[in-house]
């Protein structure tokens, strides 16, 4: 035997390789389903709920349950108006044991999209929605300072308060008021309130 095969190299490479193959049948689904956008949409919130949901995501590979009761339980956290493309997705990550890389597969498949629209993703998370001018706005400045082609995808999440998250692949700008308060809050925790440095040097 080539010991070769079973070295660390192989191993990452054979999960590559599966990352791919799901990624491009993903995206041959979502297109013979004309569904392109709404799957990615749709497979973004899925990856997002297996990742959040900790028991969620430990029921889904635990082996001694039931692959078809583990999808059963998988389609209830879909919208009910889920495409047909994000359901069988899912079935086949469950049945193919490869929901711990769902994360990997959903990047890959973001990249696969970019190239067939010849962009790339952009998400600007915010708390509120962000009216059509604001975004274009926004689309220009990356793509002067980038030179890149981007499509922006106006993601809502109240949990940071207000402000912006860009989020351009792998990289992040952290424009958000919860980033700047827990910036402050930091600062504060390291400050040295002794030797008299905040005391008043007034005399009378």
């Amino acid at each position: 035997m080539n010991s070769s095969e079973n070295s660390p190299e192989s191993s990452s490479g054979k999960i590559k390789n599966r990352i791919d193959y799901y990624a491009d049948c993903f995206l041959d689904i979502a297109k013979a389903e004309g569904e392109v956008d709404a799957f990615e949409e749709e497979f973004r919130l899925l990856k997002d709920a297996v990742i959040n949901n900790l028991d969620l995501k430990k029921f889904l590979t635990d082996p001694s349950i039931e692959k078809p009761e583990k999808i059963r339980t998988a389609f209830k956290i879909l919208d009910s108006s889920s495409t047909n493309a994000v359901r069988a997705a899912l079935a086949t990550m469950i049945t193919m044991d490869a929901i711990e890389s769902i994360n990997e597969i959903y990047n890959k498949f973001v990249m696969l999209v970019n190239k067939l629209k010849t962009q790339i993703l952009v998400e600007v998370v915010s708390a509120v929605s962000i009216d059509k001018k604001l975004l274009n706005e926004i689309k220009k400045n990356i793509d002067e300072k980038t030179g890149l082609d981007s499509r922006l995808k106006n993601i809502i999440d109240k949990s940071i308060i207000g402000g912006l998250l860009i989020k351009i692949g792998d990289r992040q700008i952290d424009l958000s008021i919860k980033s700047k308060i827990n910036d402050l809050k930091t600062r504060l925790r390291s400050l040295e309130l002794g030797g008299g440095e905040f005391v008043s040097s007034n005399k009378d």
